[in-house]
């Protein structure tokens, strides 16, 4: 197969120029081994790399028939040309003076085969990867091995319970379709370095290590590695309805079995880099969850050494130690915990706060990439980050933002960190499904409402009762309702609400979730004395239409804005996609307006739909909302356009900070939204605005 030849020369002239041999004349070179094939015939390929007889690479590839002849296929050029041996040989030759040597050995079914030529059917006969206990081989020896390094001793082929040998076999997750042989996989075990730990390819009795390999294609949603043994492989996947494939390293052992997510960055795995194409944009439904912690750095949830460094994780350090510490501090694993399934998982939405950084900067959220280059340099996934931040901090000062973030390769987020060590949490509130056809019932969708306020504790707003009313103390724990009023229907399962804190008397926070449920381990707004500041929840809605608020350590007013909601669609309508960060609007240098300031009681226009990559049918999108350098104090007001100024605000903003805060909204007229500077107190209060899209709705 194409991209076998391919990895198997680019493993070879790596190890080529690691060795560094001089050219050395002969006319050929002998790899000598026993095949053990217990049984079975084998059918063999070999690479070598060498120097002399006009250099370059040369491929063989032998088959044992069932007669016991040895049938050759020889290719050096791009003809290839036919023969055949009557003797079985232990030993391959090949042309030139060779410095590295690979085999590539498969079962093969024992056969009525008595063919001399490559006409005849049987003689291009393969193993079925699928059947048989049996398994494919690969080696490789190089001339600094001593010098008897061509005599390679016995062979045996992965042979099903033996040394740990097991029946590979993993499923393939994707929006389309997966009809038989769409998706081609080839793994090569090998071995892990120094600082790692994994599993590593037996070795016979020569010490050569016997890895195992194969070359398949898929049945429907499943596909197969043959018999293979636990360890480190490298895997090229190619997806061919797309065109999309990829090279990359995952560990494989018969309870971490790698599902093909052909929607996922990396297809799943946990590195890559694609080879053709780039990875699928994936659309899919909300599943909502309780608020559940799943990283705190300042007791090791989630990242376990220590605060989040500054930078992204790269190292410009060459000990391979360092640099995994420094990736383990930035990368987090979201799939598969607090609920989350392990694959079909598109984004998940956090809420991420930065506690008490030492410096003013920011931190930015994004997906671990898909790498560019050699996925041998551990520094390879590391590139330019979008020009967009999530959370803006200063000194000091405990603050969070909701986070839509797309999942990336390995099921992992990458934070970026723009200041001195800072501890950062994160809760989940929910995960986003890839509209997998084989995966777990499709989630939920969003519909956008008109913003409209729900609670006001300084007026009396959506109180429930006279007793419990006002400002709320610390310790206090409300309801109020949320489901079949203001546009939310009744079988809303999920509403997005911005709560805003007013005039709190101390540092504290706040924490939303679903009435008649226990109040989680988490928070949604982070509360500083006399400072009003807002954030965006996505919560749960009771079983009796209501959500429950909790403000803890200090008292404080609360104001909530509702802007849509998740329910079941019948359509398929409603459904997100998830984007890397890009920038639609900025005051500063006139991306998407003019470049100028806002000036007090401004409203602007901003296109969304159809812009920016931004498909024209979007209904809604996820922003992330700041304002910058404010004269004073004051607030921002997003909403769609063709509907009056609604009474809520989207970011309150004190003068000279620079305050982020997420919104999800419906798009008006013409995929339009409207963006609302208020004159603040003194009524001259002006801002730089920004806003960055995260997601969209269609």
């Amino acid at each position: 197969m194409k991209t076998r030849v391919v990895l198997a020369l680019s493993l070879l002239i790596s190890s080529l120029i690691a060795t560094n041999q001089p050219a050395v004349a002969a006319t050929s070179t002998t790899i000598n081994f026993t095949l053990n094939t217990s049984g079975t015939i084998g059918s063999i390929g070999v690479d070598a790399i060498y120097n002399g007889a006009g250099g370059g690479n040369y491929e063989t590839m032998v088959r044992w028939g069932a007669d016991g002849r040895l049938w050759n296929f020889d290719r050096t050029t791009g003809s290839p040309t036919f023969g055949w041996r009557t003797t079985q040989s232990n030993g391959i030759t090949v042309n030139g003076s060779a410095t590295v040597m690979r085999l590539e050995i498969y079962p093969h079914p024992p056969t009525n085969c008595t063919g001399i030529n490559e006409n005849d059917p049987c003689y291009w006969q393969t193993y079925d990867p699928w059947q048989g206990n049996f398994g494919g081989v690969q080696i490789q020896v190089d001339s600094t091995m001593g010098s008897d390094w061509l005599n390679v001793g016995q062979i045996d082929l992965p042979q099903l319970g033996v040394n740990g040998a097991f029946r590979l076999q993993g499923n393939i997750l994707s929006h389309d379709v997966v009809a038989d042989n769409r998706v081609e996989v080839d793994i090569f075990q090998i071995d892990c370095s120094w600082h790692q730990t994994c599993d590593a390819p037996p070795k016979n009795n020569r010490g050569v290590a016997i890895g195992a390999f194969a070359s398949t294609k898929n049945k429907g949603n499943a596909w197969t590695g043959g018999i293979a043994y636990p360890g480190h492989y490298v895997v090229y996947i190619r997806d061919l309805l797309t065109g999309r494939h990829l090279h990359g390293i995952v560990d494989i052992s018969p309870t971490n079995i790698p599902v093909i997510d052909l929607d996922a960055v990396c297809f799943g795995i946990p590195i890559c880099t694609f080879d053709q194409g780039s990875s699928a944009t994936a659309t899919g439904g909300f599943h909502p969850i309780n608020p559940t912690r799943i990283l705190d750095t300042r007791n090791g949830t989630g990242i376990s050494n220590g605060p989040i460094r500054r930078g992204d994780g790269s190292q410009p350090s060459t000990n391979p130690l360092f640099r995994a510490d420094d990736a383990a501090n930035h990368d987090l694993q979201v799939t598969g915990v607090a609920g989350i399934p392990r694959s079909g998982v598109s984004a998940v939405l956090l809420n991420v706060t930065a506690v008490t950084p030492p410096t003013a900067g920011f931190i930015t959220v994004g997906p671990r990439p898909a790498g560019v280059g050699d996925v041998f340099n551990d520094q390879f996934t590391y590139g330019n980050w979008p020009s967009a931040s999530n959370l803006n901090t200063e000194v000091g000062a405990t603050v969070p933002n909701l986070v839509l973030a797309r999942v990336g390769a390995g099921g992992k987020i990458r934070l970026y960190n723009y200041n001195g060590p800072t501890h950062v949490v994160a809760d989940v509130a929910g995960w986003f499904d890839s509209s997998a056809l084989n995966s777990i019932s499709r989630g939920s969708s969003f519909v956008g409402i008109a913003p409209q306020r729900l609670l006001d504790t300084r007026i009396g707003l959506g109180e429930e009762s006279a007793v419990s009313a006002g400002k709320f103390a610390a310790l206090d724990d409300r309801t109020f309702t949320v489901a079949g009023i203001a546009g939310v229907p009744s079988n809303a399962n999920s509403v997005v609400l911005n709560i805003t804190a007013v005039s709190p008397t101390g540092s504290g926070w706040v924490s939303a979730y679903p009435d008649n449920s226990t109040r989680p381990n988490a928070s949604n707004l982070n509360l500083l004395a006399g400072d009003d500041r807002s954030n965006l929840v996505v919560v749960k809605v009771g079983s009796n239409g209501k959500v429950r608020l909790f403000a803890a350590e200090a008292s404080t007013h609360l104001i909530v804005d509702v802007f849509g909601y998740f329910a079941t669609s019948t359509n398929g309508e409603g459904r997100t996609t998830t984007v890397d960060p890009v920038r639609i609007f900025d005051t500063r240098n006139g991306i998407g307006t003019t470049p100028a300031r806002m000036s007090a009681s401004e409203t602007r226009t901003v296109q969304v739909a159809g812009a920016f990559g931004i498909p024209s049918n979007a209904t809604a999108v996820y922003l992330n909302i700041t304002s910058v350098s404010a004269s004073a104090w004051g607030w921002l007001a997003v909403w769609p356009t063709g509907l009056e100024r609604p009474n809520s605000s989207n970011v309150n903003f004190g003068g000279g900070s620079i305050v982020p805060n997420m919104a999800i909204v419906k798009l008006g007229t013409g995929g339009t939204l409207q963006v609302y500077n208020d004159a603040g107190v003194s009524g001259t209060t002006s801002s730089d605005v920004l806003i960055d899209v995260l997601g969209y709705v269609t």
